[in-house]
């Protein structure tokens, strides 16, 4: 803990000393001339709009970087309020130490930092992190959830307000969700495995619960709430197992709702043009209603079939043979495949006629059943539904292109999606009319969600690529910016500056 603390103090010595492409840039001298908020994980109402920022196309470690600031891990997004930027992560040297961090977003200099030690053990996905859900910020405070914690506020000074311990949601990937703001209370979605499933509204003030709403039919999940507004009201849009559903904000009474959505879900619901759209991937991560059980079978026996007999035995069953559900990835991304270590049981699932071994029937049988299990899905709903929105209010709905992790993005009347293996899928929000389907030259997992600065749409890769492209009907690749570091957390655009963290370093960007 001492090193971590000691780190922390450096930190601004660090900046001041470094050189460009080392532990840090030098600060620019003068602000960004166009102050603006990040409120929360995807900025105003998470729907990942900046739309009046101008940021340059072309930028990378050493191009365009304003400053940068080395951080510890985490997977939360930053979160600006004027002159602060605010970020949660981990030390690995003390693996129950959650930290809060302030930073001055005109040279990046450390401003405060406090740490809270979680006592609630959860497990992980490697993909998800104890810090994955990002804060939110108002002009008072900045509001923190830690899954394995709770929930704590801290004045812009750094110190704490007030704190409410909360029990982790049972889940076996972990929690990811963040907390949003409406009003005076601070909204925070609590979906879990065993019936606990819940929406819990505290005082932004005093962190008093002001309601809670049960979720007795909902099963962990990782969606973050938004605010639906139209007609003079504003209705709380959740986005959970097998269904979306609109509570009141202000009393937490359920309005409506629309099945049709499969098991997990992760992104967050976005509006515009009149609609509001939600969409979640298949279990497993599949994007399309269509599964390929066939080229999944060809990939599996090319690599596990020592004797070619066109069967899979027991024994050919080693290191890496898998569900495979995600044929874009590479074999040893954690995504790659459904996560099962017990190979007998793996086999059990696939071996129909118990003659211990798989044959490509049964391969292909398993797998249309697991298509038919859970599909993908993506609708877009009417304004104004009471209780089953379905019949009256579902303007259009697709099952293909549905991005598993990354949220949807709404600009200028078009709809994007990203899908793994860099698929960027552009629809007309208006109808569901895909306007283009097409890779952009940029292979591996998203988990970062895109977000629209001015005219560009900003995707950045797990292996570190950030793609920037026109706003546009057909595909128009501006550049790929590569920063040889992981990206798990979403960007950030404030003012006339995008804020990258990577998986050590936190970037601005900018001219």
């Amino acid at each position: 803990m001492k090193r971590f603390l000691l780190r922390l103090t450096l930190l601004p010595s660090l900046l001041a000393s470094t050189v460009l492409g080392e532990d840090a840039v030098p600060p620019p001298a003068t602000p960004a001339a166009t102050p603006a908020n990040w409120p929360q994980f995807r900025g105003p109402n998470g729907q990942g709009l900046a739309p009046t920022a101008r940021i340059p196309s072309r930028f990378g470690p050493d191009t365009n970087v304003l400053w940068k600031t080395p951080v510890p891990t985490g997977h939360s997004s930053p979160v600006v309020w004027n002159d602060r930027l605010f970020l949660t992560a981990k030390d690995k040297a003390r693996p129950n130490e959650l930290v809060t961090f302030a930073i001055d977003t005109t040279n990046g200099r450390l401003l405060w930092h406090q740490a809270v030690e979680s006592t609630s053990p959860a497990g992980f996905h490697p993909l998800n992190h104890p810090a994955s859900s990002t804060p939110a910020v108002d002009a008072e405070r900045v509001y923190v959830y830690f899954g394995t914690y709770g929930l704590l506020a801290y004045d812009h000074a750094g110190t704490r307000v007030w704190q409410r311990r909360l029990e982790p949601p049972k889940s076996k990937y972990g929690m990811a969700t963040s907390p949003i703001l409406h009003g005076d209370t601070l909204i925070l979605a609590q979906d879990g495995d065993g019936n606990a499933s819940h929406l819990l509204a505290v005082h932004r003030a005093t962190g008093q619960t002001v309601w809670e709403q049960p979720r007795p039919l909902f099963k962990a999940g990782w969606s973050t709430p938004m605010i639906f507004s139209h007609d003079g009201s504003d209705e709380l849009i959740v986005l959970g197992s097998r269904r979306l559903t609109a509570y009141d904000p202000v009393t937490g009474q359920e309005r409506w709702w629309l099945g049709g959505f499969p098991e997990e879900t992760v992104g967050v619901p976005v509006a515009g043009d009149g609609l509001l759209f939600a969409s979640a991937a298949a279990l497993g991560g599949r994007g399309d209603d269509y599964l390929d059980a066939a080229a999944t079978w060809k990939m599996t026996v090319e690599e596990f079939d020592r004797d070619r007999d066109n069967q899979i035995q027991r024994d050919e069953m080693t290191s890496g043979f898998a569900f495979i559900q995600r044929p874009e990835l590479p074999r040893d991304n954690p995504g790659y495949g459904l996560p099962v270590r017990d190979m007998d049981v793996l086999l059990q699932i696939f071996d129909h006629d118990k003659d211990g071994l798989i044959s490509e029937a049964e391969w292909m049988q398993t797998m249309a059943g697991f298509a038919a299990h859970s599909q993908p899905y993506l609708a877009a709903l009417r304004p104004g539904a009471t209780r089953n929105a379905r019949p009256s209010h579902l303007a259009w709905e697709i099952r293909r292109g549905i991005p598993e992790t990354p949220s949807l993005l709404h600009c200028q009347g078009k709809l994007y999606l990203v899908r793994d293996g860099g698929v960027l899928t552009c629809l007309e929000a208006a109808t569901g009319k895909e306007l283009f389907r097409e890779r952009i030259g940029a292979p591996g997992q998203y988990i970062a969600s895109p977000v629209a600065a001015g005219d560009q749409l900003v995707v950045a890769s797990v292996p570190g690529i950030v793609t920037v492209l026109a706003l546009a009907d057909e595909l128009q690749i501006l550049a790929r910016n590569e920063f040889r570091e992981s990206i798990f957390a979403t960007p950030a655009v404030a003012g006339n500056r995008l804020y990258l963290r990577t998986a050590a370093h936190l970037y601005a960007v900018g001219d």
